[in-house]
């Protein structure tokens, strides 16, 4: 069982270390797919905020530095005409690829703008101060221009030219619809002086932010990723998914903005609340990337957030989301064949480590079948260990100890506390059906002492191992020998029931006793045996009952014998 438990709990270990690296790796794959597309889209937002700049740049240059510190910056005339002006225009327009709106609006109440409606369709926007704004339609530079419209236009009161002089420097308008409120749009102002420092009016342009959700809608995310724009306080600004992101309501035309929170995507939901939360605990650096992971529904998801600043007051959040699920299925097979290598490497192991236990084991029950039959006096098991490591050395020994504790040790037969306990051991084992019957001889030598007391003692155990090996011979397998003490044996005799055949058996081992022994120097030593016998159970349901009765006999017969020498 230990091994068993060991073996699952190595199977559950792989498993668990295997679901780390597969989370570990999803994660991974998931992070560096929303690094890819967090820099394409901060590629997206950078193209679009600079052209609009760049824009301005060409309508207004910038003052050149100068070459020797201390000096003024050099400034660069503005156009005094409308013809200088509108070359300025044309080609500030032309560094978008996506309809856009260049113009520039006079402190004077003057307006000039050109505005790009498709390819090959251009709409000019003229207005002399105090007067009349006109609005031609044209295919490009120097073409045959076509009136739509004239309007009461007054550039002077409109917000973006407001904020920007309020202000005195370039400006990023709030977020708007457009004229016929069909997209998104927003413009960068920047005012305009001369080279002696007069205010000559404000240079916009205007760009519509429906290019980047176009852009989002086509980035190779995951199949449930999502990834959006959106203002600090969450209005949408761009999105990957099909939704609509303003609406107009009421009669005065009001624009209603989506905010992220009110997307129907709850992945775009969790992912603007992960961020808020990020935002109240930490200061969002601009233009570095955060990515932070959170759970939705149970699953775990990751969030991608970078701000893009700017000084002149557009203050972007582009996020990113994905669940981990959706890059699983690129890792699921290495895990899964990983996971099945390691279950196959786990069921070697335990066939392999349950049949080398098996093999250990079969010796160790041996030996514990061994240290049992010592203590309860049943036979010793035969080993049959042949090793040369701990567990064959450990059998040598139980074999050493299972001699010493059974054995006499100088004529290695039985000592008298084994002998009980093997009777012990048959009598417990006994039934009814099977019952116990068995004789027991004690044995006393007679004339030993003078063969000790002539030869010495070394001649005296010579005769106890020559008169032991002779009793052992001299019985059946099922029978036993053990020495009492001195030259004092007991025989049992199992399955013995008859006294006559006791009498008969102890007639035999007294003439076996009685031949020569060969001593030293070509002595010759005779001694006689006294026995005496008791059967069980009739002389007795105790060893020390039928021990007391055949050492009694014994005696009887030791008596006999003197009386019958004399």
């Amino acid at each position: 069982m230990p091994f068993i438990f060991l073996m699952v709990c190595l199977a559950l270990t792989i498993g668990w270390f295997l679901y780390r690296a597969g989370d570990d790796a999803t994660e991974i794959l998931a992070r560096n797919a929303l690094m890819e597309v967090m820099g394409r889209v901060g590629q997206a937002i950078d193209r679009q905020t600079l052209s609009a700049r760049e824009s301005l740049n060409i309508v207004a240059p910038p003052p050149i530095p100068p070459v020797n510190p201390g000096d003024k910056p050099a400034a660069l005339p503005f156009p005094q005409d409308h013809k200088q002006l509108e070359e300025r225009l044309w080609l500030a327009n032309s560094l978008f690829s996506d309809p856009s709106y260049v113009y520039f609006g006079g402190a004077d109440g003057s307006f000039l703008g050109i505005k790009q409606e498709s390819a090959n369709v251009f709409m000019y926007s003229i207005r002399e101060p105090e007067g009349k704004d006109y609005v031609y339609y044209l295919r490009g530079p120097g073409t045959e221009m076509k009136l739509t419209a004239v309007q009461d236009y007054e550039p002077r009161k409109r917000p973006w030219y407001i904020q920007t002089v309020a202000s005195g420097r370039e400006t990023w308008s709030s977020v708007y619809a457009d004229f016929r409120q069909k997209f998104l749009g927003i413009n960068l102002s920047k005012p305009v002086f001369d080279t002696e420092g007069t205010f000559l009016g404000v240079a916009n342009s205007s760009i519509g932010l429906s290019q980047l959700t176009t852009f989002l809608q086509q980035l190779p995310l995951s199949p449930n990723g999502v990834a959006f724009i959106a203002e600090l306080k969450g209005d949408m600004v761009a999105t990957s998914l099909n939704e609509v992101l303003h609406e107009i309501k009421g009669n005065a035309g009001e624009v209603v903005r989506l905010n992220a929170q009110q997307s129907k995507s709850p992945l775009v939901q969790q992912a603007f609340d992960e961020v808020q939360k990020y935002m109240a605990e930490h200061h969002l650096v601009p233009g570095q990337l955060v990515m932070l992971g959170a759970r939705s529904e149970g699953s775990k998801i990751e969030v991608a957030v970078r701000l893009h600043h700017d000084e002149a007051g557009l203050d972007w959040l582009a996020i990113s989301a994905a669940p981990r699920s959706d890059f699983l299925g690129s890792v699921t097979g290495g895990v899964y064949q990983t996971l099945l290598l390691g279950l196959v490497a786990v069921c070697l192991t335990f066939v392999i480590g349950f049949v080398l236990l098996r093999w250990v084991l079969r010796d160790i029950r041996k030996l514990t079948l061994a240290a049992k039959s010592i203590g309860n006096g049943s036979p010793f098991p035969a080993l049959n260990i042949d090793r040369d490591d701990e567990i064959g050395q450990l059998a040598l020994s139980f074999q050493e100890m299972e001699r010493n504790l059974r054995t006499d040790r100088l004529t290695n037969v039985l000592n008298r506390d084994s002998l009980i306990a093997q009777i012990e051991f048959r009598r417990r084992n006994s039934s009814e059906a099977n019952p116990l019957h068995f004789a027991m001889l004690f044995i006393d030598l007679d004339r030993f002492k003078a063969v000790n007391d002539e030869y010495g003692h070394d001649e005296g155990d010579r005769v106890l191992v020559v008169i032991a090996e002779r009793l052992q011979h001299a019985l059946r397998h099922d029978d036993s020998v053990a020495r009492f003490g001195g030259d004092e044996f007991v025989v049992y005799l199992h399955g013995v029931t008859d006294a006559d055949v006791a009498r008969s058996i102890a007639d035999k081992i007294r003439h076996a006793v009685n031949r020569p022994i060969e001593g030293r120097d070509g002595n010759q030593y005779t001694v006689d045996a006294s026995v005496g016998v008791s059967l069980y159970p009739e002389d007795g349901l105790d060893v020390e009952t039928l021990l007391r009765m055949a050492d009694s006999r014994m005696f009887d017969q030791k008596r006999l014998h003197r009386m019958l020498s004399v």
